[in-house]
């Protein structure tokens, strides 16, 4: 598990959303009774600790805690007076869990191949990720992959979403991202209600980024916060970089996993190229941080879509509920 600030931000979507939809369709083919039953404590937990964010008062929680919770109902309202996203009762509550991360993310992928291992659900479809609310689990889970010869990342996640079909409540775990971040989850999780496109997360995760960031921004400067705007757009075009030199990297690592070299090349070829990537990344050769495919593989499903769905929202003139229409009908392109 690389627990880093770099690696937070590229997979701060990871989110439980398949966990509910198991408990709520059943077993699948690639689903467990054990991981069900995990899934169905997890997501009972969340939902017994739920108390509607206009009840709670002075005492229950810190003056900042309490601020950023108020900033989330004015966020909720603005997502849906203007962004035209859902209107219901998700995120105008609250649950306080335990432990820094709410959960954590097992991605997987062959030793030589860029494309992560898909786990399929009912309803959500295939995602590239298997999540699990106890860290051994997850741990348990991503030996048993490595044994089979899998590259395995684990990611802790914060967020939480049933894409609507419960009432999904803000988390404590998400209290400590600053309000910028904090408005930004909300929104992206309500574009998930919006549309979502199942068995394919890399349209579903574009599009909810693309209204994320558009979304954060006409808050923002409905705000007057033009200081404000100017450090989302900073931390975006990072954001951006770091992904684009990551997916350079896929390209060239998939590249030569198709070259026809013997397996001792490969491996050389790997090592030095995800070396020089861990250079970049960290500024340092840190032995507690491992890069491999899992790690690689997943950014192209958050990040190789938004600038083209970006495009089509500009052409929308900033018109949401139009731009929402347009990616309805290119989902079922």
């Amino acid at each position: 598990m690389t627990d880093s600030k770099t690696s937070r931000k590229l997979y701060k979507y990871g989110i439980g959303a398949a966990l509910a939809l198991v408990l709520l369709f059943g077993l699948s083919r690639c689903a467990t009774v054990s991981y069900l039953s995990q899934a169905v404590k997890g997501h009972l937990r969340i939902m017994w600790a739920r108390q509607p964010i206009a009840r709670i008062e002075a005492g229950e929680l810190d003056s900042i805690s309490l601020g950023k919770l108020k900033m989330v109902l004015m966020v909720r309202a603005f997502a849906s007076d203007s962004l035209g996203l859902p209107r219901n009762k998700s995120y105008t509550m609250f649950s306080q869990v335990k432990g820094r991360y709410l959960g954590w993310n097992v991605y997987c992928a062959p030793e030589f191949s860029v494309e992560p291992k898909l786990w399929c659900f009912p309803i959500a479809g295939c995602v590239v990720y298997r999540g699990y609310f106890s860290e051994e689990a997850a741990r348990n889970f991503a030996a048993e992959m490595k044994k089979e010869g899998y590259d395995v990342y684990i990611g802790g996640f914060s967020a939480y979403s049933t894409l609507g079909w419960f009432k999904d409540p803000v988390l404590s775990t998400q209290l400590g991202m600053d309000s910028v971040d904090l408005a930004g989850l909300i929104i992206h999780e309500l574009a998930h209600q919006e549309l979502y496109k199942p068995g394919d997360s890399r349209f579903s995760e574009a599009f909810a980024v693309t209204v994320e960031r558009a979304g954060v921004l006409r808050w923002l400067r409905s705000l007057g916060r033009n200081d404000q705007v100017s450090k989302a757009l900073k931390t975006w075009d990072e954001e951006d970089r770091r992904a684009e030199e990551i997916l350079s990297v896929r390209t060239r690592l998939n590249d030569i996993y198709h070259s026809g070299l013997d397996t001792t090349l490969l491996l050389q070829k790997k090592d030095s190229i995800l070396r020089e990537l861990k250079q970049y990344l960290f500024k340092t050769d840190r032995p507690d941080i491992e890069l491999n495919n899992a790690f690689i593989a997943p950014v192209s499903t958050y990040f190789s879509l938004v600038p083209q769905f970006g495009k089509i929202l500009d052409s929308c003139n900033g018109n949401f509920p139009e731009f929402y229409q347009k990616m309805k009908e290119k989902s079922h392109e």
